[in-house]
């Protein structure tokens, strides 16, 4: 339910001037209320999430302007394919991504997102393939002690990476003013995550940033001539090598040219070492060139793996099936 704002003043920039815009002093600190988002959206589809915020202000500060953070996936490329503009009784505007050349007030030298990254790290998501992507109103506003409230409208294009996607989306406001900075009037920035979003309809890999996953590949994008490492965490569910004294991985490497590699042998080449002795997590780094021993005029495209015991017999899968983890060399 929209709150109207209660905003004195004949001209619209004057209106504006008391919008939640202009924020300097919050005798409670600025506050997401709520996030208007769907469940669920098809790849390359335009989003509409409308964030409603609300801020009490006190003193006569500023200018200052509103910042707004949206975390997403990496491969969305949200600064490119977003839109943001606010609305209230009073007036509308427009948001614009902040240059990296604007650093945040109080954020130590470093850029808006690498300070939020650095304040909220990546909000509950397990792969770190994630971004902030920071905006600011078009105008600078004083502050009049009044309450403020207001809507921020996103326009999100999801899933530029064409990527089958469960990520939870989140969400932060605060001035240019103060930045992620309490003190004994306040808290000035507030942050909302959401439940895990879903994007369909792609034709890359599900990318699954809300659940543990069996296996994860670090970095998340490289390509076959990069170091990958794969960890294999025996802690998230019971499988059928909860008792394997050893796991090996077991990988079939796709090519550009038409043929497949097969490495499914039980040697230190494939051994996944455990990172502590009792920590049930394996990992083993390979240069995946190497690994498969491709040609220099071969590019590895896919890879579909297992991770399997000693004697190759029990074979773990994606989701605890008999179904191949799947991950595509892409570089971005």
């Amino acid at each position: 339910m929209r709150r109207n704002l209660h905003i004195k003043g004949k001209h619209l920039w004057r209106g504006l001037a008391c919008l939640v815009l202009g924020i300097v002093i919050a005798c409670c600190g600025e506050q997401i209320v709520s996030v208007d988002q769907p469940a669920t959206a098809t790849i390359n589809q335009i989003v509409p999430i409308d964030v409603k915020i609300t801020i009490p202000t006190a003193g006569n500060g500023g200018p200052d302007y509103l910042i707004l953070g949206v975390l997403v996936p990496k491969g969305w490329k949200a600064g490119q394919n977003t839109t943001v503009t606010y609305t209230s009784p009073d007036g509308n505007g427009v948001m614009t991504l902040i240059p990296e050349t604007t650093l945040p007030k109080n954020g130590g030298g470093l850029t808006w997102p690498a300070y939020m990254k650095k304040t909220f790290g990546n909000a509950g998501n397990l792969i770190d393939d994630m971004e902030w992507v920071p905006f600011q109103t078009d105008k600078a506003y004083s502050h009049n002690g009044n309450t403020f409230d207001g809507t921020l409208k996103i326009r999100m294009k999801v899933g530029a990476d064409g990527n089958n996607t469960l990520v939870k989306l989140s969400y932060v406001i605060t001035d240019s003013g103060n930045g992620f900075t309490s003190d004994g009037n306040g808290t000035y920035y507030s942050q909302k995550t959401t439940d895990c979003f879903s994007v369909t309809g792609g034709t890359g890999d599900i990318v699954d940033f809300c659940n543990p996953q069996l296996t994860v590949i670090d970095p998340p994008k490289s390509l076959d001539n990069d170091l990958v490492t794969l960890t294999f965490d025996g802690t998230v569910a019971s499988t059928d090598l909860d008792n394997a004294s050893e796991v090996y991985l077991c990988a079939t490497a796709y090519t550009n040219d038409g043929k497949t590699i097969t490495v499914c042998e039980q040697t230190a080449k494939t051994l996944m070492k455990q990172t502590t002795a009792t920590s049930r997590r394996y990992q083993i780094t390979v240069w995946p060139k190497s690994f498969f021993g491709v040609t220099d005029a071969q590019t590895i495209e896919k890879m579909e793996y297992f991770v399997t015991d000693k004697a190759g017999t029990k074979k773990v899968g994606y989701g605890n099936t008999s179904a191949p983890f799947v991950y595509t060399f892409k570089c971005g």
